[in-house]
């Protein structure tokens, strides 16, 4: 059987700016229909994006706790997890440690969780969403739709030795 997929979307200009702490913030919306072997579609949603300044707000956490193992409540987008540090004190407690921003392997799009840290080597356990799309060749082959799109939970070990 043949399939087809007919979609319009568009994005709107959104709101765009500066923090005071000189973080560049911008809002973008867009919204879209669509109508297909499946039935008719609607959507909308909203892309944050943070882009430049965002050193300033969270310094990079190799460079502010090199070896020392931390924990840290993060969010991650294209690669790169902002989160909230609770690091080891001389007395062996674990204290708020501030913001940090680490590059990684991250599974997935976008994620949320609690991850453990010490040089080389990352774990974590987060919800995750991800979309995977095979190409525009590929969409529909045999009645079969190879775009996915999914949520999960999912754990993750990571040893990445520095060059």
């Amino acid at each position: 059987p043949e399939a087809y997929d007919l979609r319009y979307v568009r994005g709107f200009r959104g709101a765009h700016g500066h923090t005071p702490s000189g973080l560049e913030v911008s809002l973008t919306p867009h919204a879209g229909v669509g109508v297909g072997s499946e039935g008719r579609s609607a959507e909308a949603g909203v892309t944050l994006k943070i882009g430049e300044g965002l050193d300033r707000l969270a310094p990079d956490g190799d460079e502010r706790f090199g070896q020392r193992p931390r924990w840290y409540v993060y969010a991650d987008g294209s690669g790169r997890a902002v989160g909230y540090n609770f690091a080891r004190t001389r007395d062996g407690d674990y204290a708020r440690s501030g913001y940090t921003q680490d590059r990684g392997a991250f599974l997935g799009d976008a994620s949320i969780g609690v991850a453990y840290r010490r040089g080389d080597v990352q774990t974590s356990v987060g919800v995750v969403y991800r979309e995977i799309d095979a190409g525009k060749g590929l969409r529909g082959m045999n009645g079969l739709d190879t775009d996915v799109s999914e949520g999960l939970i999912a754990f993750q070990l990571s040893i990445k030795p520095r060059r």
